[in-house]
């Protein structure tokens, strides 16, 4: 034993024998890396390795198989704290949610709307639903508005609520005025309809009494 090494401490010489060179360590690397690829050339009829299945792994497959749909939903916000799954599908009668969720602690619910029992009137439902905006329930206004997937409360979800729902802001001020329109239109419409006589008798009423006294 060397001078140097007589100094040295039984803890720092059993360091030294484990301590190894960089080029040590690589090869070690590489031994690891090559072991499987000779494990399968030694067992070529071995059966492969199963991967560890993840959500995505079942390719949009439910539990039981099935495939999953799109979910259509619709919140519905500002709920009386005591309100029942009853009384919202009563409320809500016009768009027949398929089913209704509800979290009575935080008066809020979901309405799910499945695309399987109506493939083709489902947007015309959830269009009827999402009308009753602003609408009373028990003597309360409640908030109808288009939710997104996932919960959270990530920026990307925020955000795409808040786009969301100011698109379905303009399109409902746009049904609004649509349907005023079409009221105006259909009741000049039947004023009209019973013949001269009748609207000549509507003329009349347009005009104020003081100016038909001077027509006379």
């Amino acid at each position: 034993m060397s001078e140097i090494e007589s100094k040295l401490t039984k803890k720092q010489l059993k360091a030294q024998q484990f301590r190894k060179s960089k080029d040590e360590r690589e090869q070690d690397k590489e031994l690891k890396r090559k072991q499987p690829e000779q494990d399968e050339v030694q067992n070529p009829d071995a059966p492969a390795k199963k991967k560890r299945k993840t959500r995505r792994g079942r390719g949009g497959k439910g539990r039981n198989g099935e495939k999953k749909n799109n979910r259509f939903i619709i919140f519905v916000g500002s709920l009386p704290k005591d309100v029942t799954a009853t009384e919202l599908q009563s409320h809500f009668k016009s768009s027949s949610p398929d089913h209704i969720r509800i979290r009575a602690d935080k008066g809020i619910a979901f309405l799910e709307f499945d695309p399987d029992k109506d493939k083709h009137g489902i947007q015309r439902r959830m269009d009827v639903a999402l009308l009753q905006h602003r609408t009373l329930l028990k003597d309360k206004r409640i908030n109808v508005e288009l939710t997104v997937g996932g919960g959270g409360n990530s920026t990307s979800r925020l955000e795409k609520l808040k786009s969301k729902n100011v698109k379905l802001e303009d399109e409902r001020r746009e049904r609004v005025k649509k349907m005023v329109q079409e009221g105006s239109q259909k009741k000049a419409a039947a004023q009209g309809t019973p013949g001269s006589a009748g609207s000549s008798q509507a003329g009349e009423q347009a005009v104020h009494p003081d100016r038909a006294k001077l027509i006379q």
